[in-house]
């Protein structure tokens, strides 16, 4: 059985074991360790204000496979923000809000609406927030001179605010490596991540500025099992409307049928069957939740061609009927 959990605050996603603080209130810096509560797998994350607006978080944590956590958030004022996703998929009704492992966004000041997000069950991210005036202050920028390139990070609170994808390079991954293994404690702490953040900053704007994108090619070591059933995992969920049959599934992973059926349950804890069910509801109510579509046009999405049964494995999944899923329903 698939326990689900649907935050609206982000911090009562981690009912924490241990918190620990440490403060420095001479070189306005604290950091603050949040372990991860093992009710919902294992992890921790790292708060690190690193100056007056300017902060960083680190995150790493696993999710238990039979625990599924959504986070609902309402519509608000976003922040300037720098994300990088080293591991794992957050999935999102608003399509640019998803952002897959080896990604960064670059997301600026305005108005961010109502999204519904599914936190995966690995997660490694490094997320860094600067406040616009700091940002400013850094580049030597006035208010009312504003360098082309970066307007569309300074939106108004009523317009919506900007985001764009890009993929994380290698001079990137060797900064984000840097910042993850930081050998340093107290004021030299600081400094060295403080740098690290700001170099950071600086070549994910480059990469915004030029357009250019550095893959890091490297040698594929060959795949394990683990990695076989995650591409299964991957296959169908991007084939919901139509999935393949476990057979054809198998041979498309490279896997026997008994490896596949062995494999999902110890990866996942649940069967290929169960997880495919599981992610057609989920994916329903994110779409429910936006509100663009009929319900019909939902259960041809996500592969039921018969309402009725749609409306019932929905019903018995979340405990309500599609159309109550709808926007302003529920």
């Amino acid at each position: 059985m698939t326990s689900q959990a649907l935050q609206s605050d982000y911090s009562n996603q981690f009912p924490t074991a241990e918190e620990n603080q440490i403060t420095d209130g001479l070189n306005d810096f604290s950091e603050t360790f949040l372990e991860y509560s093992q009710e919902l797998g294992l992890g921790y994350i790292k708060d690190i204000e690193l100056n007056l607006g300017l902060t960083l978080a680190i995150k790493n944590y696993q999710n238990h496979p039979n625990y599924t956590i959504s986070e609902n958030a309402t519509e608000h004022e976003h922040p300037l923000q720098f994300y990088f996703r080293l591991q794992g998929y957050v999935h999102s009704n608003v399509e640019y809000a998803s952002v897959k492992a080896g990604e960064t966004a670059l997301c600026g000041c305005g108005m961010a609406p109502k999204m519904l997000f599914k936190e995966p069950i690995e997660n490694q991210e490094v997320d860094i927030h600067i406040q616009p005036e700091l940002f400013k202050t850094l580049f030597g920028i006035q208010d009312g001179d504003i360098p082309s390139q970066f307007k569309h990070l300074f939106r108004q609170p009523d317009e919506e605010y900007s985001v764009r994808i890009g993929t994380i390079t290698a001079q990137m991954q060797v900064v984000l490596q840097q910042i993850w293994q930081c050998p340093f404690e107290g004021l030299i702490k600081k400094v060295y991540l403080e740098a690290k953040v700001l170099e950071l900053i600086a070549l994910r704007l480059q990469q915004d500025m030029t357009g250019e994108i550095i893959q890091c090619r490297t040698v594929k070591p060959r795949r394990t099992v683990v990695e076989q059933i995650y591409q299964a995992k991957e296959i169908l969920e991007s084939r919901i409307d139509n999935p393949p049959s476990f057979i054809e599934l198998a041979e498309d992973v490279g896997l026997t049928l008994y490896q596949l059926k062995q494999g999902f349950q110890k990866v996942f804890g649940q069967s290929a069957f169960q997880y495919l069910h599981q992610y057609r509801m989920e994916q329903a109510r994110l779409l429910l939740y936006e509100g663009n579509m009929r319900v019909a046009d939902v259960a041809n999405c996500v592969g039921y061609s018969h309402l009725g049964q749609f409306s019932a494995a929905f019903k018995r999944m979340f405990g309500i009927n599609p159309r109550d899923c709808l926007k302003g329903k529920a």
